[in-house]
């Protein structure tokens, strides 16, 4: 009987400290907020007109800013909305891109550019309006970044 108790109060306590150890070959990033830089929507190209559609990206989108401390990159992730307007039902699919540029403050210098092709399928018969909620993300170095940066979006 004292056999079992000691063996049953061995086990107990064997997996109480196992569990509130760390595990020491578990590495775990290190990730801290950032304020996210100004960016606007490109005027001229906020909207694409294909004759039986017109998409156009929304003004009203979300910048989520992150660094990721142990590679000195800030991760930029972005929610946005493509309304995709039908004059007639010809497709229910369509592609476009969204092109994002990434300027330095002064915006006399490209840092960057990303492209990210989206095949938009209607999946609503008979609507004319639809609607596409989208993310997107992409890494800038913490050098780059801190020195300042301006974005830039479009849509072709």
């Amino acid at each position: 009987m004292i056999k079992n108790k000691f063996v049953i109060c061995s086990i107990l306590s064997f997996c109480l400290v196992a569990c509130s150890l760390s595990n020491p070959l578990k590495k775990e990033a290190k990730v801290i907020n950032k304020d996210c830089p100004q960016s606007l929507i490109l005027y001229e190209a906020r909207s694409l007109d294909l004759g039986n559609a017109n998409i156009e990206l929304q003004k009203e989108y979300a910048l989520n800013c992150y660094l990721f401390v142990d590679k000195n990159k800030v991760e930029i992730s972005t929610d946005y909305k493509l309304n995709v307007l039908l004059s007639e039902e010809e497709k229910n699919t369509y592609e476009v891109e969204l092109i994002i540029f990434v300027t330095n403050i002064n915006e006399d210098n490209k840092i960057a550019e990303f492209q990210y092709s989206k095949n938009l399928k209607l999946d609503r018969e008979g609507y004319k309006k639809h609607s596409f909620n989208l993310n997107d993300k992409f890494q800038i170095d913490l050098d780059t970044y801190d020195r300042g940066i301006k974005m830039f979006y479009a849509i072709n």
